[in-house]
């Protein structure tokens, strides 16, 4: 224990020792400090000094708060970036944030006091104006000589106007945006010196065909067209060099798919500073539409030329100040102006009326109605101008606007002599026909749709007994329809075509009452446009013609009853005249052969001559049976062969040796009743044979035609007829001379042939020399 109490108190000795040298150096040591705190104290408050100097004069907001938010010190620009003065008023920092940043602002005041300071905290504050402003705050704390924060120091920086541009930056990026991609039109940029676009909004994109990418690689200049490529290049080198500072073409590129699209660019060169190359912005508008549109007006314009150049109207053009813009070789021709149209282009017309007036009649009437219209600037149309050369020109005038602008005039002359004549004439021939139509025995009526009508004229008024004015607006079926013809009407107009004509007879009764009958003939009305506007009537009364119908009827039916009477009485006169003839005949006969050796000569002469005027007596009763029953026997039809009914004819009747009959054409068959025909030329032929004096006699028989008949003639070389006789050796019992065969009926059995088949007979004839018969007969 000795020893161990030993050892601790050398211990304590050393630790006592190196105590004291520990705490003798301390007391140095914190002399040392004192010194050097009191040195530093001065120099905090020298830099303190000059701090609060340098934070009371800097351009931002300095402000001290202490530890509740409540403001100790600011310097001017606070002052006057809040609107407070803490030397006159208490302010706590923290009520002027806005509301929505409160919770925020307490987030960074607990940062603060935990980390010692915070920067770049942006919060909006109420000024004492109301006024809002946001603020950039870098602030620490400060701290009391035991380290614990008394305060908070921070600088304030307006920074409303920054974020009010920095967000209008943002707003008009945005919109820039919205336009690039909206656009209507193409647009791009590009950087010279660098391959590709920079920028390519969508409508470029689609109007190329290509992605927006894809543009972003592609230099435009790549796909211009390669007969625009060249000249277009010359723009661009241009706008480079600064010759030029923009350049607006026309010009044609390729599509992605091949097909050609015509853009108008326009292009200019921006420099952003003198360091960096030129960009160039492009802006590409479509108008292949227009250049299509373009070529149909150069069309359009040169087919309007062509027009203008064979106009049959003279046309003349002029602008505001009266020059000449277009002219035509119509007017120089109408108006004698030796020179081409080309070259009256840019002459002004001041005192072209005064200049032309000698042309017409009018002259001082002529310049005062260009000075008049001149004045007006309104539409006049077809003045009528008399020339002194006794032309006829129309005139019109038509004003030309642009925006209401007056832009210039339109002259246009036409000659219209000829339609001016033709206009007079119509004139005076429908002056002529209205009053052929007023005063003609036919009642007209005029229907519109509705059949209502809407003219009549004073035949009609006549035949109805209606006035005109009564009969306007009024139906012709409800003022004249009987009950039957009422009937008979609808019944005819459910079976009619409406849009043709048509005649029918119908039964009225007129405004007195009296039955009369009309003959009516409608046909629809059409205007100049082809549209149906109604109907048009005839109508002819008929009346005393039915009651001479019914007469007729009762004629025919009467004249029927004698005919049939007379050929009764004409086949038993026939009958009972040639039985006593031929008994007469005999006996004659009979007394020649049983009396012969006891009469004389001269007897048996007398006998003879009584003979032959017994036959001629039977030739005559045969023959006006003949006659009597052309028109009485039913004829029959068939296929006749005129030239074997000609030999026929020749061998069956009695022709002597020195007379021939020859048929000079070949005859054609017919269609006819056999047995008239073969007495139509058998009658003829025998009178040429029975009327020939020459020693050699000649009958010629020939044959023409035409569209509706045949035409026969039968010439023969005979005593020939006097023309006084023409007309009567057709009629019955009229016969030339007294040759004994002849009974004055055969020409008329013949005529009554002929008109039985709806033809004529005439004959040419020189007494001596001959005659010739033609007739026709219908085919």
């Amino acid at each position: 224990m000795e020893r161990a109490v030993l050892r601790e108190k050398n211990a304590r000795r050393k630790a006592e020792a190196i105590l004291e040298e520990k705490s003798d150096e301390l007391y140095q040591l914190s002399e040392a400090l004192k010194t050097s705190n009191q040195k530093l104290s001065k120099l905090l408050k020298e830099k303190t000094n000059q701090l609060e100097g340098v934070f009371t004069n800097i351009i931002d907001a300095y402000v001290v708060i202490d530890i509740h938010g409540y403001v100790l010190n600011m310097n001017e620009a606070a002052k006057k970036l809040l609107g407070f003065d803490h030397e006159k008023e208490n302010i706590s920092l923290v009520e002027l944030v806005k509301p929505e940043y409160k919770s925020y602002s307490k987030d960074a005041f607990k940062k603060l006091y935990q980390e010692g300071m915070f920067s770049n905290y942006k919060v909006k504050l109420i000024t004492k104006d109301k006024k809002e402003k946001t603020v950039q705050i870098n602030a620490s704390l400060i701290y009391d000589d035991e380290g614990i924060p008394i305060a908070a120091q921070g600088i304030a920086r307006d920074i409303t106007n920054e974020n009010f541009l920095k967000t209008q930056l943002e707003e008009q990026k945005r919109q820039l945006e919205i336009i690039m991609d909206n656009s209507p039109i193409g647009i791009s940029l590009a950087k010279i010196g660098q391959e590709g676009l920079l920028i390519a909004n969508k409508r470029l994109a689609k109007l190329l065909g290509y992605t927006q990418d894809e543009l972003n690689n592609l230099d435009p200049r790549d796909i211009t067209h390669p007969e625009d490529k060249e000249w277009s290049l010359k723009y661009l080198k241009k706008l480079l060099e600064g010759k030029i500072d923009h350049y607006s073409v026309e010009k044609r590129y390729i599509k992605k798919n091949g097909e050609v699209i015509w853009l108008k660019t326009s292009a200019a060169a921006v420099k952003v500073s003198k360091e960096e190359n030129f960009y160039t912005v492009a802006t590409f508008e479509d108008i292949s539409k227009e250049k299509e549109a373009l070529e149909k007006l150069k069309e359009s314009e040169n087919r309007l030329a062509a027009l203008i150049v064979n106009l049959q109207t003279g046309v003349l053009l002029e602008d505001e100040g009266r020059n000449i813009l277009l002219t035509n070789p119509r007017f120089c021709n109408m108006f004698g102006i030796d020179a081409p149209p080309e070259a009256l282009i840019g002459m002004n017309c001041d005192n072209a009326a005064e200049q032309n007036k000698v042309f017409f009649k009018d002259e001082e009437g002529f310049v005062n109605r260009i000075e008049e219209l001149l004045q007006q600037r309104k539409t006049a149309l077809n003045d009528t101008l008399y020339l002194k050369d006794g032309r006829v020109f129309e005139r019109s005038y038509i004003p030309i606007y642009h925006q209401k602008d007056y832009k210039g005039h339109l002259w246009s002359y036409t000659d219209v002599t000829i339609q001016k004549k033709y206009r007079e004439s119509l004139k005076a021939q429908k002056e002529k026909y209205s009053s052929i139509i007023a005063h003609i025995n036919l009642g007209l009526l005029e229907n519109d749709i509705e059949d209502k009508i809407v003219f009549s004229n004073q035949t009609f008024s006549k035949m109805s007994g209606y006035s005109q004015e009564e009969l306007l607006g009024k139906r012709a079926i409800d003022l004249f329809l009987t009950k039957k013809s009422s009937k008979d009407y609808f019944n005819r107009l459910e079976d009619r075509d409406p849009n043709t004509t048509d005649s029918y007879e119908l039964e009225i009764r007129n405004k007195k009452g009296e039955k009369r009958y009309w003959l009516i003939s409608t046909a629809p009305n059409y205007d100049v446009k082809g549209n149906k506007t109604g109907s048009v009537g005839i109508h002819l009364d008929i009346t005393q013609i039915k009651e001479l119908e019914k007469q007729k009827e009762q004629l025919l039916s009467n004249l029927e009853k004698q005919n049939e009477q007379l050929n009764e009485y004409a086949h038993i006169v026939s009958h009972d005249l040639k039985s006593p003839l031929r008994n007469i005949s005999a006996l004659l006969s009979w007394t020649k052969e049983d009396f012969r050796d006891k009469l004389g000569e001269e007897s048996l002469a007398n006998l003879d001559l009584m003979q032959n005027k017994v036959e001629k007596m039977d030739h005559l009763i045969e023959n006006i049976l003949k006659y009597s029953s052309i028109e009485s026997d039913i004829l029959t039809e068939e296929n006749i062969d005129l030239n074997q009914l000609i030999e026929t004819i020749v061998e069956m009747i009695y022709i002597p040796d020195h007379v021939s009959v020859k048929i000079k054409s070949n005859l054609p068959t017919i269609k006819a009743d056999k047995t008239r025909i073969q007495q139509l030329f058998q009658n003829l032929i025998g009178n040429a044979v029975n009327y020939i004096d020459k020693e050699k006699g000649l009958i010629e028989v020939n044959h023409s035609e035409n569209n509706t008949h045949h035409i026969f003639s039968i010439k023969d070389n005979g005593i020939g007829i006097a023309k006084e006789h023409h007309e009567r050796i057709f009629k019955i019992f009229s016969s030339l001379g007294n040759h004994e065969k002849s009974t004055g009926i055969g020409l008329s059995i013949v005529k009554k042939i002929v008109d039985l088949y709806n033809g004529k007979i005439w004959l040419e004839s020189e007494v001596g020399i001959g005659t010739t018969f033609y007739f026709s007969i219908k085919k």
